[in-house]
Protein backbone atom coordinates (compact mmCIF):
# COMPACT_ATOMS: atom_id res chain seq x y z
CA UNK A 1 0.00 0.00 0.00
CA UNK A 2 2.83 2.44 0.78
CA UNK A 3 4.39 1.81 -2.62
CA UNK A 4 1.15 2.82 -4.37
CA UNK A 5 1.01 6.09 -2.41
CA UNK A 6 4.63 6.81 -3.36
CA UNK A 7 3.89 6.37 -7.08
CA UNK A 8 0.72 8.44 -6.85
CA UNK A 9 2.63 11.21 -5.11
CA UNK A 10 5.58 11.13 -7.52
CA UNK A 11 3.73 10.64 -10.79
CA UNK A 12 0.25 12.13 -10.72
CA UNK A 13 -0.32 14.36 -7.73
CA UNK A 14 0.55 18.03 -7.71
CA UNK A 15 1.12 20.78 -5.23
CA UNK A 16 -0.65 24.07 -5.96
CA UNK A 17 2.35 26.14 -4.82
CA UNK A 18 4.66 24.22 -7.13
CA UNK A 19 2.20 24.70 -10.00
CA UNK A 20 2.07 28.44 -9.23
CA UNK A 21 5.87 28.55 -9.15
CA UNK A 22 6.15 26.62 -12.43
CA UNK A 23 3.81 29.00 -14.25
CA UNK A 24 5.62 31.98 -12.70
CA UNK A 25 8.93 30.66 -14.06
CA UNK A 26 7.44 30.11 -17.52
CA UNK A 27 5.78 33.54 -17.51
CA UNK A 28 8.94 35.33 -16.44
CA UNK A 29 11.21 33.44 -18.82
CA UNK A 30 9.04 34.00 -21.89
CA UNK A 31 8.14 37.52 -20.78
CA UNK A 32 11.74 38.58 -20.30
CA UNK A 33 12.87 37.04 -23.60
CA UNK A 34 10.00 38.60 -25.55
CA UNK A 35 10.41 41.96 -23.78
CA UNK A 36 14.15 42.08 -24.48
CA UNK A 37 13.61 41.31 -28.17
CA UNK A 38 10.76 43.81 -28.41
CA UNK A 39 12.65 46.55 -26.57
CA UNK A 40 15.56 46.04 -28.94
CA UNK A 41 13.19 46.58 -31.85
CA UNK A 42 11.45 49.57 -30.26
CA UNK A 43 14.26 51.41 -28.47
CA UNK A 44 17.49 49.75 -29.52
CA UNK A 45 18.00 48.28 -26.05
CA UNK A 46 19.94 45.04 -25.47
CA UNK A 47 21.76 45.32 -28.78
CA UNK A 48 18.64 45.93 -30.87
CA UNK A 49 18.45 48.16 -33.93
CA UNK A 50 15.60 50.48 -32.94
CA UNK A 51 12.20 51.07 -34.43
CA UNK A 52 13.07 52.51 -37.84
CA UNK A 53 15.55 49.78 -38.76
CA UNK A 54 13.26 47.05 -37.41
CA UNK A 55 10.33 48.32 -39.49
CA UNK A 56 12.55 48.38 -42.59
CA UNK A 57 13.56 44.78 -41.90
CA UNK A 58 9.90 43.72 -41.66
CA UNK A 59 9.14 45.51 -44.93
CA UNK A 60 12.01 43.63 -46.64
CA UNK A 61 10.42 40.38 -45.47
CA UNK A 62 7.17 41.45 -47.13
CA UNK A 63 5.26 42.26 -43.95
CA UNK A 64 2.93 45.26 -44.08
CA UNK A 65 3.90 48.24 -41.94
CA UNK A 66 0.83 48.09 -39.63
CA UNK A 67 1.49 44.41 -38.96
CA UNK A 68 5.16 45.17 -38.32
CA UNK A 69 4.22 47.75 -35.69
CA UNK A 70 1.70 45.32 -34.17
CA UNK A 71 4.33 42.59 -33.95
CA UNK A 72 7.02 44.82 -32.48
CA UNK A 73 4.78 46.37 -29.85
CA UNK A 74 3.23 42.99 -29.02
CA UNK A 75 6.71 41.82 -28.11
CA UNK A 76 7.56 44.98 -26.17
CA UNK A 77 4.31 45.40 -24.23
CA UNK A 78 3.28 41.74 -24.14
CA UNK A 79 6.64 40.66 -22.76
CA UNK A 80 6.40 43.21 -19.96
CA UNK A 81 2.82 42.21 -19.11
CA UNK A 82 3.67 38.50 -19.06
CA UNK A 83 6.60 39.10 -16.73
CA UNK A 84 4.46 41.17 -14.38
CA UNK A 85 1.49 38.84 -14.64
CA UNK A 86 -0.79 41.72 -15.56
CA UNK A 87 -3.59 41.15 -18.10
CA UNK A 88 -1.86 37.83 -18.54
CA UNK A 89 -4.33 35.99 -20.74
CA UNK A 90 -4.76 38.80 -23.29
CA UNK A 91 -0.98 39.35 -23.36
CA UNK A 92 -0.35 35.62 -23.75
CA UNK A 93 -2.94 35.49 -26.54
CA UNK A 94 -1.18 38.31 -28.43
CA UNK A 95 2.26 36.70 -27.92
CA UNK A 96 0.85 33.32 -29.01
CA UNK A 97 -0.38 34.80 -32.31
CA UNK A 98 2.89 36.70 -32.80
CA UNK A 99 5.02 33.61 -32.24
CA UNK A 100 2.76 31.45 -34.44
CA UNK A 101 3.33 33.90 -37.29
CA UNK A 102 7.08 34.02 -36.56
CA UNK A 103 7.16 30.21 -36.66
CA UNK A 104 5.39 30.14 -40.02
CA UNK A 105 7.76 32.76 -41.42
CA UNK A 106 10.85 30.84 -40.24
CA UNK A 107 9.57 27.35 -41.11
CA UNK A 108 10.56 27.36 -44.82
CA UNK A 109 14.19 27.84 -43.72
CA UNK A 110 13.98 24.71 -41.56
CA UNK A 111 12.57 23.83 -38.17
CA UNK A 112 15.87 23.34 -36.36
CA UNK A 113 18.53 24.59 -38.77
CA UNK A 114 16.42 27.54 -39.96
CA UNK A 115 15.45 28.67 -36.50
CA UNK A 116 11.70 27.96 -36.49
CA UNK A 117 12.06 25.87 -33.33
CA UNK A 118 12.80 29.00 -31.26
CA UNK A 119 9.57 30.93 -31.95
CA UNK A 120 7.68 27.62 -31.89
CA UNK A 121 8.89 26.98 -28.33
CA UNK A 122 7.81 30.47 -27.27
CA UNK A 123 4.48 29.92 -29.05
CA UNK A 124 3.76 26.72 -27.10
CA UNK A 125 4.77 28.24 -23.76
CA UNK A 126 2.68 31.37 -24.38
CA UNK A 127 -0.26 29.13 -25.28
CA UNK A 128 0.17 27.16 -22.05
CA UNK A 129 0.21 30.43 -20.08
CA UNK A 130 -2.90 31.57 -21.92
CA UNK A 131 -4.68 28.33 -21.03
CA UNK A 132 -3.63 28.22 -17.37
CA UNK A 133 -3.78 31.93 -16.65
CA UNK A 134 -1.32 33.77 -14.46
CA UNK A 135 -1.95 31.66 -11.33
CA UNK A 136 -1.49 33.09 -7.82
CA UNK A 137 1.95 34.71 -8.14
CA UNK A 138 0.90 37.60 -10.40
CA UNK A 139 -0.40 41.14 -10.37
CA UNK A 140 -3.64 39.79 -11.86
CA UNK A 141 -4.19 37.65 -8.76
CA UNK A 142 -3.26 40.53 -6.47
CA UNK A 143 -5.52 43.06 -8.17
CA UNK A 144 -8.45 40.95 -9.33
CA UNK A 145 -8.68 38.25 -6.65
CA UNK A 146 -11.71 39.89 -5.01
CA UNK A 147 -13.69 40.08 -8.26
CA UNK A 148 -16.04 37.18 -8.90
CA UNK A 149 -17.30 36.87 -12.46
Amino acid sequence: MKRKNFYNTMLISYDKNLLNTGILLLRCTVGIIIFMVGSGKVAGWFGGFGLHTSIQFYIKMGIAVPLAYASIFTEFIGGFLLTAGLFTRPAAFAVTINMAVATLIMLPKGFVSGGASYPFSLFIIAMAIMLTGPMDFSLDALIFKGFKG
